[in-house]
């Protein structure tokens, strides 16, 4: 028995020792055979004169023979393929047809023969009893034999596959016309909507309560509370706080938004500042030259080129920790002489490490070639807004709505003020100044102060005949303190029509047939100028609309060169979650930006980090919009129009039958003004040691309540006091306006 194993184990391996000698020999025949038909110089006399043979008997169809050869030796190695015989058949067929063939094609085109000398008599033995056109179809269908022989290839379920495939396509299509239709149909028969996102000529809806042209009463009973619409003929009274224009006569005008004209476009030929292949592959050769230098076994495994950085993803070998490689950056940064790198530890997803290196040449991203780009075209977001490209060059927008407030902060000529131009010019370009409004304050009086005059331009203390930019710190403060007032009759309004956002709100309102309430965007260039000023009541107003203001149309853009914790206080951060990093000069203002190190590593002139909530931070190439670009479309928007919005509550003058109504001297009215002006407080303890009756005291305490120069919130104790109206009406009715700026809380009532 032994020697029976051992003799069939001894077949075995010659056997298989067999096997292996001939599969060598046929693959080195095979790249002979190879290097003899595709080389221009065959290898040796043999090579010579084997592809002189080929060629003269079987024409381009020699090239046939290594593919072949190749699927022959390839068929053998899988199992259930075709047999030998089937194979040298099918090869053979397809061999003599392909020669077959081009020997036709060659006749056809009256040039050389294609075929060979085997083509050319298979081509003259079919010619003769089927003529030139069926000696073609002959060699075609000869071909088509030889494939099905040597591939097994069914042309009847090729046919019914293709059929199938056309048939479906076309089904498609159908149904893609027809749901067109119906789409086109329904816009048809819709009714205008009060909104259009699109850049062409809109109407501007009346923000005032459309009525039929009947005669109007003489006086009007103020209803309870806010009531549809009956077709009657009286216009709707105004509510407690309504403003007066809501009730002026409706007015119509058009209005076309700014055309992307004004923009300039990409320079043709502009470069692109995505590395070419040759300086990726330097770049990737010194980077893992580096690495292994320094005795780091990593490897870069993935490119991800931008118009300003490229990103390796450098992935580390088991047991390589990333603070071996994070550690080195300043010494890869020099290896690599790149002004200065970013590491990302690792990206988020991938078992890699991010290395960010600046390309040669940096491309200028231009706010037009994202405002045209899907990213904003197609985006239906009332505040939506151009961000800029990715690193890996995708047009990026966000939605201040979504956000809903943004704090952005750099060091100077970083690009932060460019940001905030593209921010506005974007909605400009979008909105119409029904739709959005905005609050611009400029301590700094340079950048913002062209936007003067435009139709969107709002203040809430100041009527519109008069609005401007803001550029006083004190005259900021009070007009972020009347903003918090306007949020607060907005939520009571809301309530009113049990609406919970402002989206909801006009719903309802256009349901109903009353005026909508437009968005309002604070934009504040230099909060750090504010701080030092008024830094209690501009971080009070500040962290109150950051806090409530979302739901009623409110949103916040403060922009600082200074990001320190004394400007961007704990408070204001705690609102503002979304945020975005230029350059800046150390780490710990990087930190205090986005809680994170990076922002020192930017490049500057646009380049940002980008944090919103949910999302991992990104690096995007900002977009550039010129001083020249602005002022064209700040041109064009003056040319359209002023500023119109509801006039804020004045402090106008107390009528005689307020007074009485009240048993209030006028005299006496005012000196209470004085006094709480004076003493920074109120309180009827304060009134009665002034007036010594304590009745007299709680009539002008009511008076001033109802007057709104005092207000106490809902669940508190404290008055607070509108020391701003207070100066304008004293200024405004005799006898001076005394005191100094303080937070609006008095003492206990």
């Amino acid at each position: 028995m032994p020697i029976l194993y051992a003799s069939s184990a001894k077949k075995k391996r010659k056997g298989a020792l067999w096997a292996a000698a001939l599969w060598t020999l046929a693959a080195a025949a095979g790249l002979f055979l190879a290097c003899v038909v595709y080389l221009p110089s065959p290898p040796g006399w043999i090579g010579q004169a084997l592809r002189g043979r080929l060629l003269s008997a079987f024409g381009g169809a020699a090239y046939l023979l290594p593919l072949l050869a190749v699927y022959g030796m390839l068929a053998r190695f899988r199992s259930g393929g075709p047999g030998r015989w089937t194979l040298a058949a099918g090869s053979a067929l397809l061999l003599f047809s392909a020669a077959f063939l081009l020997e036709n094609l060659g006749a056809l085109f009256k040039t050389d023969a294609w075929g060979g000398g085997l083509g050319f008599r298979i081509a003259a033995v079919a010619r003769t009893p089927f003529g030139q056109s069926g000696s073609f179809i002959l060699s075609m269908a000869a071909c088509l034999l030889g494939l099905q022989v040597l591939f097994g290839v069914s042309w009847a379920k090729l046919i019914v596959s293709t059929v199938k495939l056309a048939v479906e396509d076309y089904r498609g299509w159908v149904r893609s016309r027809r749901e067109l239709r119906d789409m086109v149909q329904q816009a048809a028969l819709r009714p205008k909507a009060p909104k259009t996102a699109g850049i062409a000529e809109v109407p501007i809806q009346a923000r005032e309560t459309v009525v039929e042209p009947k005669p109007e009463p003489a006086a009007q009973k103020t209803p309870a509370g806010p009531s549809e619409g009956d077709g009657s003929a009286a216009p709707k009274p105004k509510r407690k706080g309504a403003d007066p224009a809501h009730t002026t006569a409706p007015r119509a005008a058009l209005w076309r938004l700014p055309s992307l004209e004004l923009l300039s476009p990409r320079r043709p030929g502009a470069p692109s500042g995505r590395p070419s292949e040759e300086e990726i592959r330097e770049a990737v050769e010194k980077l893992d030259k580096t690495l292994a230098s320094f005795q780091i076994d990593a490897r870069v495994g993935g490119i991800s080129p931008g118009p300003v950085i490229t990103q390796y993803e450098v992935v580390p070998a088991p047991g390589v920790t990333v603070n071996s490689i994070t550690a080195r950056a300043d010494d890869i940064a020099l290896a690599m002489k790149a002004r200065g790198i970013r590491m990302i530890a690792p990206i988020p997803g991938k078992s890699a490490i991010g290395i960010e290196i600046p390309n040669r040449s940096c491309a200028t991203v231009t706010l037009r070639e994202v405002l045209e780009s899907p990213a904003i075209a197609a985006n239906p977001a009332p505040l939506a807004f151009a961000l800029g490209l990715s690193s890996d060059g995708t047009p990026l927008a966000a939605d201040l709505g979504a956000m809903p407030h943004i704090l952005v902060a750099g060091a100077t000529n970083s690009g932060k003020s460019v940001f905030v131009h593209a921010l506005i010019t974007s909605i400009l370009f979008r909105r119409r100044p029904d739709e959005v409004k905005f609050l611009l304050i400029d301590p700094k009086r340079i950048e913002l102060s062209q936007y003067d005059g435009i139709p969107h331009l709002y203040d809430p203390k100041t009527s519109c005949k008069d609005v401007s930019v803001v550029t006083s710190a004190k005259d900021a403060s009070k007009s972020l303190k009347a903003l918090v007032r306007v949020m607060e009759r907005r939520y009571e309004k809301f309530q009113q029509y049990r609406a919970r956002d402002i989206a909801a709100f006009n719903e309802e309102a256009a349901r109903r047939g009353e005026p909508e309430e437009f968005r309002i965007l604070v934009v504040i260039d230099e909060l750090a100028d504010l701080m030092v000023v008024a830094k209690d009541v501009v971080e009070d107003s500040v962290q109150r609309l950051t806090q409530m203001a979302r739901a009623v149309g409110i949103h916040i853009v403060l922009a600082t060169q200074r990001p320190s914790v004394d400007v961007i206080t704990g408070v204001i951060k705690a609102n503002l979650p979304s945020r975005v990093a230029m350059r800046v000069a150390s780490e710990v203002d990087s930190k205090v930006i986005l809680d994170t190190c990076g922002a020192k590593s930017l490049l500057g002139r646009g380049d940002m980090l980008y944090l919103s909530p949910g999302q991992d931070l990104q690096r995007i190439q900002g977009c550039f919009i010129s001083s020249q670009e602005t002022a064209d479309v700040v041109l064009d928007l003056r040319g359209k129009g002023a500023p119109d919005y509801p006039t804020p509550e004045t402090a106008g003058s107390i009528g005689e039958a307020d007074l009485s109504k009240f048993n209030v001297e006028p005299l006496e009215f005012l000196q209470a003004l004085k006094l709480v002006l004076e003493r920074r407080r109120v309180s009827q303890d304060l009134l009665k040691s002034q007036f010594g009756s304590s009745a007299r005291a709680t009539n002008l305490l009511s008076l001033l309540e109802i007057k709104g120069f005092i207000f106490k919130p809902e669940g508190s104790n404290r008055w607070e006091i509108y020391f701003d109206k207070i100066e304008d009406y004293l200024r405004t009715n005799g006898g001076p306006a005394s005191g100094g700026q303080s937070p609006d809380t008095g003492g206990t009532p």
